[in-house]
């Protein structure tokens, strides 16, 4: 199944960011889909109401399918955040949870399928942070300040979610991906219309050309998922020179993963499995004999059974723009007693 879903992203990625645009034959629905994002959002809009005035809200999203950076960007808001002494709380919906309840508060001993692999990585990441996964984003802000002393709270995706009212909205963009071909879902990867860009308070744009608007990843170092042990980033490089090494990775995007990696020297075999999907860790090691497999933050959290020496996680950082940055402390200012 796992194999199945693969190639059915590639394929529908290929035609909305590639030249075989095959998704062109549903054209004929994107009135009606048009006017359902048009009609969602004037019902919906009107119905958020600021919930606690102390306590901004900010939605970090997109409005593409798809990997784009959206969570490592909430991690380094709420580091920033947490940095200068607020108390954080992230409202995630958590993609892909088993777990039947509506709210959950996830904790660091939390499982993936319980809770969803990315807010369990913000959690571990961010460990003072108070991480809500809940079905509904509206419910989960008002539990989160129903149960919780917070001083901010970050939603992880959810900007087409207009019940929720937000004080500032993030919108982030894959410059090597763009917008794709343009269109509206199915046709092209927009949940909205371009012109959303324009509505929002900030647009940052993943490897961009400006620096006001730019963010990038930087890999810190490694961590030995099986003894804790850390090494640097040229540490790692040097011990890994002459070794059988596999770059494995269940990303939105896997093939910018790997090439951050390249652009460090690094030569290896590379295996991608759907976005959020588990890496079958024993196989990998089998079939490529592998010394050193690397895989990324959030293909560590799903990993089951004992920790094994070979695997090391990339520990990558977003490192935001100063104007974002400041951004923040004139909300935080304004709205914080």
């Amino acid at each position: 199944m796992s194999a199945i879903r693969n190639r059915l992203e590639r394929w529908v990625n290929a035609s909305w960011y590639g030249r075989f645009q095959w998704t062109l034959i549903f054209f004929p629905l994107l009135p009606a889909v048009w006017s359902l994002v048009w009609l969602k959002r004037r019902v919906t809009a009107h119905k958020a109401q600021p919930i606690d005035p102390r306590v901004p809200v900010i939605v970090v999203g997109g409005i593409t399918a798809g990997g784009t950076g959206k969570t490592p960007c909430l991690i380094a808001l709420s580091q920033v955040l947490v940095k200068r002494g607020y108390r954080v709380g992230v409202v995630s919906r958590g993609y892909g949870r088993k777990s039947p309840e509506a709210t959950i508060f996830v904790e660091a001993e939390h499982n993936a399928a319980d809770v969803g692999d990315e807010p369990l990585l913000i959690k571990r990441t961010v460990p003072a942070a108070q991480v809500l996964v809940a079905q509904s984003r509206q419910e989960g802000v008002l539990r989160l300040l129903e149960a919780k002393k917070v001083d901010v709270i970050l939603s992880d995706d959810g900007l087409q979610h207009y019940s929720l009212y937000r004080d500032l909205e993030i919108l982030i963009i894959d410059a090597s991906r763009a917008l794709g071909n343009g269109f509206l879902l199915p046709v092209g990867p927009l949940r909205e219309p371009r012109s959303r860009l324009t509505t929002v308070d900030c647009v940052l744009v993943r490897n961009g050309d400006h620096p006001a608007t730019s963010f990038v990843y930087v890999i810190k170092g490694f961590r030995n998922e099986g003894t804790g042990e850390r090494l640097s980033l040229d540490a790692g490089l040097a011990a890994w020179q002459g070794a059988q090494v596999v770059a494995a990775t269940g990303l939105g995007q896997p093939e910018q993963y790997f090439q951050m990696l390249r652009r460090k020297g690094l030569t290896f075999e590379s295996v991608a499995v759907a976005d959020h999907a588990v890496l079958p860790m024993k196989e990998i090691i089998a079939s490529y004999v592998a010394d050193v497999v690397l895989i990324t933050g959030k293909d560590a959290v799903k990993l089951k059974g004992p920790a094994c020496d070979t695997v090391w996680v990339v520990e990558i950082e977003a490192l935001l723009p100063s104007h974002l940055v400041e951004q923040l402390d004139k909300l935080m200012a304004q709205r914080v007693e």
